[in-house]
Order: C-alpha cells, then sequence, then structure tokens
C-alpha cells in the first residue's frame, strides 16, 4: 500500500512563474506567492529557503500547524509535507527554491547538501531573525534575483548555483552561531550522535519503534542515547521517535486517503488496538475522531 501525498514539480508547485524565467530546477522570488498555496498536503521536489518580511503564513508541516511572522527564517525539504492552512492578505517572502541535481550538476559530492543541518530532517521550521542576520540573507537572495533575470548571460547556471552555494553556508553560519550562543555546541561527540540517531529514525521510524534497535545501530546502550538525547533536546530519545511517527499518522489521517486500519499497516502496526492506544494517548482524542475533524 503506498502513500497518496502529491510531490509537486517547481513549476508544478510555482504555477509555472519559473518558465517565464527560463528556470526548471531552480526559482527565487520576492514578489506575492498566494498562488503557491495548496490547501492539501503535499511534497516539492525541491529544497526551499523561504523569509517572511510581512504579513503571516499559517501552514500545517508534518502534521502540525504552525505559523510564520514576519522575520522568521523556515527551510524545507523533499520529504517535508506542507499543507496550506491561511495566508495573509499582505503577505510577503523571499523564497528560494532548488532542487538537489541543479546544486551538485558541476560537484562530484552527491552528499554536498547533506553537509547542512538545517536542510536535514524535516528542514527548519521557524528560526527568528535580528536585523543583521536577515539583511545579509536578504542581500544575498537579491543577488540571486538579479542573475536569474539576467537571461541572456551565457554563465547564469553556474553563477546562480554558486550564489545559492553561499546562501547555504550564510544561513548555516547563523544556525551555528545561534547554538553556540546556547551553549549547545559544546559536545561534538555528542551532538554527532543525535544527528546520527535523527537520521535512524527518519529512515526506521514507521517500523522500529523501540530503542534496542537504534541503540545497537550506533553501538551504545539504550541509556546512554537516552542521556545524550535529553541532554541535547530536553526530550527522550522515545519522544522524538513518537513525535515523528504521530506527526505522519496525522498526515495519513487528514488526508481522507485511509481508515484507521489501513494508517495502522502502513506504520506497521500488528494489531490497530495498538496504534489507536498510541494516538489516544498522545492527543486525547480517537484517531478516527482526529480523521473527521
Amino acid at each position: 500500500m503506498q502513500r497518496r501525498i502529491p510531490t509537486l514539480a517547481i513549476d508544478e508547485f510555482t504555477q509555472k512563474k519559473n518558465i517565464h524565467w527560463g528556470t526548471y530546477d531552480y526559482f527565487a522570488t520576492a514578489d506575492p506567492v498566494h498562488d503557491f498555496l495548496r490547501n492539501f498536503p503535499l511534497r516539492q521536489n525541491c529544497y526551499m529557503i523561504s523569509i517572511c518580511v510581512a504579513g503571516h503564513l499559517r501552514i500545517r508541516v508534518n502534521g502540525e500547524e504552525t505559523v510564520y511572522h514576519a522575520d522568521t527564517l523556515a527551510t524545507f525539504n523533499p520529504t517535508t509535507v506542507i499543507e496550506g492552512l491561511e495566508i495573509s492578505d499582505d503577505y510577503r517572502c523571499y523564497l528560494v527554491i532548488f532542487t538537489k541535481s541543479f546544486l551538485i550538476e558541476t560537484s562530484n559530492n552527491i552528499y554536498f547538501l547533506e553537509r547542512f543541518r538545517f536542510l536535514g530532517d524535516n528542514g527548519l521550521q521557524c528560526k527568528k531573525l535580528n536585523e543583521g542576520e536577515k539583511a545579509t540573507l536578504i542581500a544575498r537572495i537579491n543577488n540571486i534575483l538579479t542573475s536569474q533575470k539576467d537571461t541572456a548571460h551565457p554563465f547564469r547556471r553556474d553563477i546562480i548555483r554558486n550564489l545559492i552555494t553561499i546562501l547555504l553556508y550564510e544561513t548555516e553560519h547563523i544556525i551555528d552561531t545561534d547554538l553556540q550562543d546556547q551553549h549547545l555546541n559544546h559536545h561534538f561527540g555528542q551532538e554527532k550522535m543525535l544527528l546520527d540517531y535523527q537520521d535512524l529514525l527518519k529512515k526506521h521510524y514507521h517500523k522500529e519503534r523501540k530503542l534496542d534497535f537504534y541503540a545497537g545501530k550506533l553501538h551504545v546502550s539504550t541509556q546512554v542515547l537516552s542521556n545524550i538525547v535529553k541532554n541535547k533536546t530536553g526530550k527522550t530519545a522515545k519522544k522524538l521517535l513518537e513525535e515523528m511517527l504521530l506527526s505522519h499518522a496525522k498526515v495519513l489521517l487528514r488526508s481522507g486517503e485511509y481508515n484507521v486500519s489501513e494508517v495502522a499497516t502502513l506504520l506497521n502496526y500488528t494489531y490497530v488496538e495498538e496504534f489507536s492506544r498510541f494516538f489516544k494517548r498522545k492527543t486525547g482524542t480517537t484517531a478516527l475522531k482526529y480523521s473527521k475533524e
């Protein structure tokens, strides 16, 4: 049984606005993007970096509702499930979209994007920017916009590829600085353990729900894994696993494509009652009631 959450290409996501500039695997804009909002769950086949500069946007990201206000940064990757809920009339953002194949087209390193932590997992949900950070990132995006308009330039693709790479490094620097300010970056070994655990969760959460499995993959005890995750995130390792499982259960239930039993099967529960108890315990409501809301 396959999940039926649609994946949109760049031209589908932008309502073909990128075609005007002849940009088929990347696109940047500072124009209103109200037409891009969809009121159904979807993925896009690209990475997105967005900086809200006015108004607000309310969307559901992997089943959880989020509101973006002015001066916030958000990033999404091809695994993120997005559903539009509300967009204010005065909403405006700087938006950069690109595919992985475009960015590594001239590189031998197919894992180049994996070095940027803010593009991993489900992206960066919401990061408040100060005036200096916002000005730096918008200046980088304006450079991309200028080059995008120069359609006659023979090296436009290469220039924009490099400008997007610079934008990624600037964004990573802002995130790193934020982590250092919060004293979360002092123990590299533990931080790497957390990132490795999160990567394993992305691959196996839907079929492996016991910490023994993940601890074994990381060659540590469940107690050591739990202590590191708790120290770095304030949440238990089990809670991170359950949050990921719950977010995708919500997406499937809200899609209208599956009943509760089918969702339980998709998430590899042997008994639907086990899934129902888990969902009720975590949300306070039944899976059936949630799917009908």
